[in-house]
């Protein structure tokens, strides 16, 4: 059993709005199809982009597919897989509601992907130690509370990188 599946679970998909248009009922199996493929080519036909948010406008479900991006982020992925769902939380932590959403009486989609994000945000200490560290930094800096921490934090990762190159 997988955590991601267990979150895709407790929600009702289609009754949130998507930013395809449609409802979000379709977004379960858009994030299997993404989190099993082993390859690029796995993927094709399957993506989040205009789906979570469009132009870093977010909609109805980008809140509910943070704890899943995270969840999936856990787990063992494909370095593209890691790096496509770093930059959607990039996206869902600095965008805003899109004009649609906040005419539902949804303006704060973006504070909600935060506090998502903040509840995990180890996972996004270690993607930035360990992985993509600049994504990670900049989701960081919208979502820790901890400004001390996430200075010191962002200081050594930059010397630790310099001391690389």
């Amino acid at each position: 059993m997988r955590a991601y599946i267990v979150e895709l679970e407790r929600h009702d998909w289609a009754s949130l709005r998507c930013g395809c248009g449609d409802s979000g009922a379709h977004i379960p199996s858009s994030f299997t199809a993404l989190l099993e493929a082993r390859t690029q080519a796995e993927t094709i036909g399957y993506t989040l982009d205009g789906h979570l948010e469009r132009n870093a406008m977010l909609f109805q479900v980008a809140p509910y597919a943070t704890p899943v991006i995270l969840a999936a982020l856990a787990e063992d992925l494909p370095p593209f897989t890691r790096s496509h769902l770093l930059n959607i939380l990039w996206y869902l932590v600095t965008g805003e509601s899109h004009e649609t959403e906040v005419e539902a009486g949804f303006p704060g989609l973006e504070m909600e992907c935060r506090s998502a994000v903040a509840e995990g945000i180890w996972l996004i200490y270690k993607e930035a130690a360990s992985g993509d560290g600049e994504t990670a930094l900049d989701i960081l800096e919208f979502t820790d509370s901890d400004s001390v921490r996430f200075e010191h934090f962002r200081s050594t990762i930059s010397r630790r990188f310099k001391g690389k190159a």
